[in-house]
């Protein structure tokens, strides 16, 4: 049955039996890639330990333990449809080792009788400096004090949301920290997060640090924090992944993740390239902003030395908001985007690492194409942006500027 589970399911996953992801509202989830429209919980209701054993996540370890498709799982079975990773895959890779301590000990009603935070992903606020075109109020907090001021937000909306509103939050983070082997931070910006350097802190403090590996989704725009260098306390643990986010370079990057000043990124990115500790990668969010110049994005960071033959990348294919989808774009601007890319696959496939994630991003890109039922949806969010932050589309992506013209 193990080797069923591991190797050979369509929808197993050990997440269920490590792991919650809590994002800034504090909505609970079974992981960070699962359908966030209905959260399983939330924290200001309940407590880490209850939500691990409520009724949604015993029936979700139920169905996959009977090889049924789960709801809140459908971005990885639509995800494999167009690529052989998966953040369920991942799960498997990095804790399958966890499954004869864990799984066989599943009770009949799907329920743990201990929860064992192995993998770490808790969003404490929305703090953020940036506000990605590609993101929104609820990961980003200047995305929120942009929305307030423009967009009429529901009543009870806060630009600063806060998961840990009663401080017993971190609490529970701090008592599974023995538990924990994978640490995971994004944001918000988890390198300007109060919370991310007190579990540091901790971490290094009791001395798990040394089992311990840390896993970053950062924006690259800071290494130093109040009285901290993240740097310093980075060289205590057993290892640390930084991918920095990045969608693309120069006055697109700027465009794309607003606040972004290139320059700064370029050299915090040169910083950390070859820190022996640190594992450098980055993470990339396809989108039809930057898939026709995806390849010249690609070719900048390798003449750079910035995107080297071994260095890990992965390219997450927006889904959501569908207007800024990669699958949203008129079919000769597609056309143009699939030959570069194409060209690029020729001229590095032999050499470097990142090809598969690039042919992924092209499989996915020509799966479906909705500029006609999305593309109106795309020229009035993208018109009515430009004028609140005073920016140019068109002077940014001249090679996109027809899809202003419908």
């Amino acid at each position: 049955m193990k080797d069923e589970h591991l190797t050979k399911s369509k929808t197993f996953c050990m997440f269920p039996w490590l792991h919650l992801n809590v994002t800034p509202k504090g909505n609970i989830y079974p992981c960070c890639s699962s359908d966030y429209v209905e959260p399983f919980a939330n924290t200001k209701d309940t407590t880490l330990e209850q939500a691990f054993n409520n009724d949604k996540m015993r029936q979700l370890r139920l169905d996959m333990l009977a090889g049924r498709e789960n709801e809140a799982c459908t971005f990885c079975y639509k995800h494999e449809l167009s690529s052989p990773y998966s953040f369920r895959k991942y799960s498997i890779e990095k804790f399958a080792h966890k499954y004869d301590e864990l799984v066989p000990y599943t009770n009949a009603d799907g329920s743990l009788d201990k929860f064992t935070m192995a993998y770490y992903d808790v969003r404490f606020s929305n703090i953020c400096n940036f506000k990605c075109r590609t993101c929104g109020s609820e990961f980003s907090s200047k995305w929120a004090q942009e929305h307030k001021e423009h967009d009429a937000p529901p009543p009870g909306f806060r630009v600063i949301q806060h998961a840990d509103a009663s401080g017993s939050l971190l609490d529970q983070v701090i008592e599974q920290i023995p538990n924990i082997e994978l640490a995971y931070f994004a944001g918000g910006e988890p390198l300007i997060t109060d919370e991310h350097y007190v579990i540091l802190e901790e971490m290094i403090a009791n001395g798990s640090c040394k089992d311990i590996t840390l896993r970053y989704n950062t924006n690259m725009s800071n290494f130093k924090y109040k009285k901290y260098d993240v740097l310093d306390m980075w060289s205590n643990f057993k290892a640390v992944e930084v991918s920095s986010s990045l969608d693309h370079y120069g006055a697109k990057a700027e465009y794309i993740r607003h606040g972004t000043d290139w320059k700064t990124v370029e050299n915090n990115l040169r910083k950390i390239r070859d820190v022996e500790y640190i594992d450098y990668q980055f993470n990339c969010v396809l989108s039809n902003l930057n898939y026709v110049t995806l390849a010249d994005f690609f070719e900048y960071m390798i003449d750079n030395d910035l995107l080297r033959k071994h260095d890990y990348i992965s390219i997450y294919h927006l889904l959501n908001p569908s207007f800024y989808s990669a699958q949203n774009l008129p079919q000769h601007l597609k056309d143009k985007g699939n030959t570069r890319l194409q060209n690029l696959i020729d001229q590095i496939k032999d050499e470097y690492w990142c090809v598969q994630h690039i042919q992924n991003a092209m499989q996915f890109a020509n799966s479906a194409n909705i500029w006609n039922d999305h593309g109106e949806e795309f020229i009035h969010n993208t018109v009515r942006r430009d004028k609140i932050r005073n920016e140019d589309f068109t002077a940014v992506f001249p090679e996109l500027s027809s899809m202003l013209n419908g």
